[in-house]
């Protein structure tokens, strides 16, 4: 079943105490604990990469995961969005979260499931959860890739998937409230020559305009074996570390290799610096 995104999100949260933890699984898959709910961005679990070799396997088996709520997904490349690990976590109850066309690509590979499809700056709220898609610059095939920005229990964080770096960092900025962890890319993927995911260098930039108080640098390079120069992924979680440490920004970059969980301090919303969250504008 899908649905779009509805207006009329409400940000405020009540202030409770709750744990926030964070594990890279691999890639753009990101294992997040906010309470006792549990949340799966770009859920990747499979043994290949179109035919070619995967060196970092998952660090969390798939049969491993606590029960996934929700499963936010960037868009539906095959290393973001693994069909036959949704159709099990699914299976189990969890609600998939993703661009126009997940539903249709789901119900081609025979998936039933409950579907969130968003465009860009839709909202969608359920069960204390609230969601707002963001524009992303990527590269074919469609459906496009968004920006996932959520909120729950007060806890705020915005998932890059693996885009590249752009414009829309200052609108999400500008238009939503500051976040307390950002998951970036950080890989440099290269196609040809042309940059389709952020390098090191470019996730600095797309911090320094977002200002999240913790980051978490993903979609590292070196996952699989690159084919220059069809593909080229150079950028390294050591080297984005280094530059954001040499920034001048305010913010923890998380050093967390795959499968260690991170945990999060938590301000309460009621004791933000950062004063009321603001509503985006359409």
């Amino acid at each position: 079943m899908a649905s779009t995104g509805h207006l009329g999100l409400h940000l405020r949260s009540a202030p409770v105490a709750v744990t926030v933890t964070v594990t890279w699984v691999r890639t753009s898959c990101v294992l997040l604990r906010i309470g006792a709910v549990h949340l799966l961005t770009d859920p990747w679990f499979a043994v290949g990469m179109r035919g070619l070799p995967v060196f970092r396997k998952p660090s969390i088996l798939l049969k491993n995961l606590p029960k996934i709520d929700y499963i936010l997904a960037s868009h539906l490349h095959p290393d973001h969005f693994d069909v036959d690990a949704v159709r099990e976590l699914t299976g189990r109850g969890a609600v998939v979260v993703g661009t126009v066309g997940t539903a249709a690509h789901l119900h081609r590979h025979s998936v039933l499931a409950e579907v969130v499809e968003l465009l860009p700056w839709q909202r969608w709220s359920h069960g204390g959860l609230n969601v707002v898609a963001t524009p992303a610059l990527h590269t074919g095939p469609k459906p496009d890739e968004i920006g996932i920005w959520f909120e729950m229990s007060g806890f705020r964080c915005y998932f890059a998937g693996d885009q590249r770096f752009g414009p829309v960092f200052a609108q999400v900025g500008a238009r939503l409230p500051r976040v307390d962890l950002a998951l970036l890319p950080i890989g440099g993927t290269l196609i040809f020559g042309h940059r389709t995911t952020m390098d090191p260098a470019d996730a600095v930039r797309a911090a320094l305009v977002l200002r999240p108080r913790y980051i978490l640098p993903i979609h590292e390079g070196g996952e699989w074996l690159p084919v220059p120069p069809a593909s080229w992924h150079p950028g390294r979680c050591r080297d984005f570390l280094a530059k954001l440490a040499t920034s001048g920004l305010d913010a923890v970059g998380l050093d967390a290799p795959p499968g260690i969980a991170a945990t999060i301090p938590f301000e309460h919303p009621d004791h933000r610096a950062d004063g009321e969250a603001r509503c985006p504008t359409g």
